[in-house]
């Protein structure tokens, strides 16, 4: 007998219907997960002679940090934070005493020789005027102030100029009391007028600084 034979030809044949998958996207790439072996993530341990190199060269950089000549960063102030746009202030265009300093020392970086040189005596004048209080500074600025103005004709500074110059110090609360204790003792002379005796109309400067 043919084995072939005996299937039987006309048996029902059963047919599963389920969907097909859809096609990947357009630029899609269909990506098949496979287990990676685990890994060893310890990382191998310094050796000593490392570890001991490393420490020494940091004991190095300490000591030759504690035996280096003072930077010029060293002798300055720290640099002053940022102002912000909204800071209180005595007036429109005014600017901060930190502020100010920065700006002086870097337009003495920038400055001739000339100046530079000039501003050593006057930064040591300023200390010393200083240590010997606000009214002592008070007049030694304003002094300085009149020693650097040009006069008109007569020799006289209007007191608008000097006000302008100077003018983040109180009129009446440091400018003018310098100005009186400078003319008692015969440094400057002042003239004012009938309309306004308490204030300066000018100054002469009679004892330059």
């Amino acid at each position: 007998m043919d084995p072939v034979r005996d299937i039987d030809d006309e048996a029902a044949t059963t047919v599963i219907d389920r969907p097909a998958l859809p096609p990947p996207e357009s630029g899609t790439r269909v990506s098949v997960a496979y287990s990676e072996p685990p890994r060893d993530t310890i990382a191998d341990l310094p050796s000593l002679w490392s570890r001991a190199r490393a420490f020494a060269g940091a004991v190095w950089r300490d000591l030759r940090e504690r035996f280096r000549k003072a930077r010029l960063s060293d002798r300055l102030p720290p640099p002053p934070p940022p102002r912000s746009a909204t800071a209180t202030r005595v007036s429109a265009g005014a600017v901060g005493h930190d502020e100010r300093g920065e700006m002086v020392l870097l337009e003495i970086m920038r400055a001739a020789p000339a100046y530079q040189h000039a501003a050593v005596y006057v930064a040591n004048y300023a200390i010393a005027l200083r240590s010997r209080g606000s009214e002592a500074h008070a007049e030694g600025v304003v002094h300085y102030a009149l020693s650097r103005m040009l006069p008109d004709a007569d020799g006289y500074v209007s007191f608008g100029r000097l006000r302008d110059i100077l003018c983040d110090i109180s009129v009446s609360g440091a400018l003018v009391p310098a100005l009186l204790r400078l003319e008692k003792v015969g440094v400057v002379r002042i003239k004012r007028t009938e309309e306004a005796p308490s204030l300066p109309q000018r100054v002469q400067l009679r004892i330059p600084l």
